[in-house]
């Protein structure tokens, strides 16, 4: 049995495809399996995947479009390891990624996922940020994943930075497949319920940031939105009633401030209907009063949140 299996869901990826693979099949540590299934592209994608000679490498095709998180549970359910390394098509490994990951939940195998650094590259592959100071510690509890999660969101930030373990899917199920955009962040959130979470502060990967990516598509921020609401009422049904209280207050300073301040930008533009949307979805969770209250304190008298 292989120590790692690594995924790869792959839609029209082309572009950065073959740079993504290799920095995989170049990596130091050798004992892993590599999953791929191509989503019905319609560029050379499935082509180049077929020239690959690697005997690690297991290849599938979907006849039909199925989505990201489809594609996930399918390459989990197919995989023979311990620990399912997540991946992307846009993004380059650094050659002792999956060793360094392996020897992390050698020494803590309590935790039910893991994340790591990662340096920022544009389209072309030129650095935009170095690795930022993090002085998050290598294992975080269920409380401090909640505080943090109530900060930023998907404390991973994106897929590619993520090694689950088999216990934890086990446990908590596969991703949720009705969801566009925050799937991810919801398994997290559900994971964490149950294990601790494992942090790597080191920059193993380069995670590419381009416009084509569907994160950064404002037509999706609704979706956002939607499903990000659907995470926080989970995961405030297994918070303690002081979590809660302070989960609440740094929403109102961050999260749903971004939300509000969409949703009064969709409405100066005249967008009635999308402002709305925004209105509908942020009042069934918060109030609206309060949230006004946030924005005029953050957004006009420009006081800054305290997080400490």
């Amino acid at each position: 049995m292989p120590s790692v299996s690594i995924i790869l869901p792959v839609y029209n990826g082309m572009r950065y495809l073959e740079q993504c693979v290799n920095s995989v099949l170049n990596q130091s540590y050798k004992s892993f399996e590599f999953l791929i299934i191509d989503d019905c592209s319609t560029d050379n994608s499935y082509f180049f995947l077929q020239s690959l000679k690697d005997t690690r490498i297991r290849l599938y095709q979907n006849e039909q479009n199925k989505g990201l998180f489809y594609n996930l549970n399918f390459l989990i359910k197919e995989s023979a390891s311990p620990i399912i390394k997540l991946w992307s098509q846009d993004d380059v490994m650094n050659p002792g990624c999956i060793e360094e990951i392996i020897n992390f939940h050698q020494l803590h195998p309590e935790i039910g996922f893991s994340y790591t650094g990662r340096d920022h590259i544009d389209a072309d592959g030129y650095k935009l940020l170095l690795n930022k100071p993090d002085h998050t510690p290598a294992v975080i509890s269920t409380a401090l994943h909640t505080r943090i999660a109530c900060i930023t969101g998907s404390i991973a930030g994106n897929i590619a930075n993520v090694a689950i373990t088999k216990a934890a899917i086990d446990k908590v199920g596969y991703f949720n497949e009705q969801m566009k955009i925050s799937g991810d962040f919801d398994m997290w959130v559900r994971i964490a319920e149950y294990f601790e979470v494992g942090f790597i502060n080191k920059p193993l990967i380069q995670l590419r940031n381009h416009q084509g990516q569907l994160s950064n598509q404002k037509k999706y921020f609704i979706y956002h939105l939607k499903e990000d609401m659907e995470v926080y009422r989970y995961l405030f049904s297994y918070a303690t009633l002081a979590q809660k209280k302070e989960g609440m207050r740094l929403l109102r300073s961050q999260k749903l401030l971004f939300y509000y301040t969409l949703m009064l930008k969709e409405a100066a533009r005249g967008r009635i209907k999308q402002a709305f949307d925004f209105f509908r979805i942020i009042a069934q969770f918060d109030n609206i009063f309060i949230l006004t209250f946030f924005y005029i304190k953050h957004r006009v008298l420009k006081i800054k949140p305290v997080f400490n």
